[in-house]
């Protein structure tokens, strides 16, 4: 098993992730007990392919359920693969609980050591109707925000992809500071939504292209904060198409989070078009192996 930290090239920055080999002797009860041993990090499990047209299958469980996919844990389980020479370079085909998903690692020239960049491949998340802004100033207000730090042109949306999330437009960065959720008023808000986890974020353009920050809360699957999330920047791909903040000519954005705990971590965003309009989002980033051991039970 493996300790890997995701979305940086940083030890102890980015999300955290166990990584157990082997794993297709455990049950579903034994990969549950290991992800509540390991409480301060999501696990995936690494099995054999189980058919012809995929290279490996990964599980994925949190301290309290099985998730169909996990984006950090994917970045984890890929590097692990690459370093014990399990994979090689280029597109692996992974299944897991939302079926085949295209994992690409490859030498990324931008780094010092020439660190891979590993990227999965998902089809375009597609959002649900704007919140009224009555219902969005309650939200608001359970993440301890004051309502006229919301953005006040777009709207807070839902969006449902391998997990549920409400995607919350703040005015500026700044915003994210003043963040203080009250964790039973989420619980309750989250269970009259239907999602379990809240992404309040900010979108500026820099002189090197579009970025994002944005932090993550998800009590509802035992994860106060959620350092750095590849499926939430996934969903953010879908809402700033949609709201035109980008254009689907572009390359992509840039997505920040995980300095608010200490962990700063980085997100590639990309698309793939099709007629025009993305077909597919890519999420990509670094991973860092920081330790390594046997499971002994």
């Amino acid at each position: 098993m493996f300790h890997v930290d995701a979305f940086t090239l940083t030890p102890f920055g980015g999300n955290p992730a166990t990584v157990v080999l082997d794993a297709d002797g455990l049950d579903d009860a034994r990969m549950q007990a290991v992800a509540r041993e390991f409480a301060h990090a999501e696990c995936a499990f690494v099995r054999p392919p189980g058919s012809p047209d995929e290279d490996v299958a990964i599980r994925f469980f949190s301290t309290r359920q099985e998730a169909p996919f996990v984006g950090h844990a994917t970045l984890a389980a890929h590097a692990v693969l690459l370093a014990t020479g399990r994979r090689a370079l280029g597109i692996a085909r992974q299944r897991c609980g939302i079926g085949i998903v295209d994992v690409d690692v490859r030498r990324d020239a931008r780094t010092s050591d020439a660190a891979p960049l590993i990227e999965f491949r998902r089809a375009a998340p597609r959002l649900e109707a704007p919140l009224p802004l009555k219902t969005a100033l309650r939200v608001a207000e359970t993440l301890g925000l004051p309502g006229e730090r919301l953005h006040e042109a777009l709207p807070a949306r839902a969006c449902r992809d391998g997990g549920a999330r409400l995607l919350i437009p703040l005015a500026d960065a700044d915003a994210l500071e003043q963040l203080a959720p009250r964790t039973e008023p989420l619980l309750a808000l989250g269970r009259e939504f239907g999602v379990d986890g809240f992404f309040p974020f900010a979108f500026r353009r820099g002189p090197d292209g579009a970025v994002t920050e944005s932090r993550m809360f998800c009590p509802a699957i035992g994860i106060p904060e959620d350092p750095v999330s590849g499926n939430a920047h996934a969903m953010l791909a879908s809402y700033l198409l949609e709201a035109a903040l980008l254009d689907p000519a572009d390359r992509g954005f840039v997505g920040l989070q995980g300095a608010h705990l200490g962990r700063p971590g980085r997100v590639e965003v990309g698309w793939d078009l099709q007629g025009g309009r993305p077909a597919a989002v890519r999420i990509g980033g670094h991973a860092v192996i920081i330790g390594e051991g046997t499971l002994a039970v």
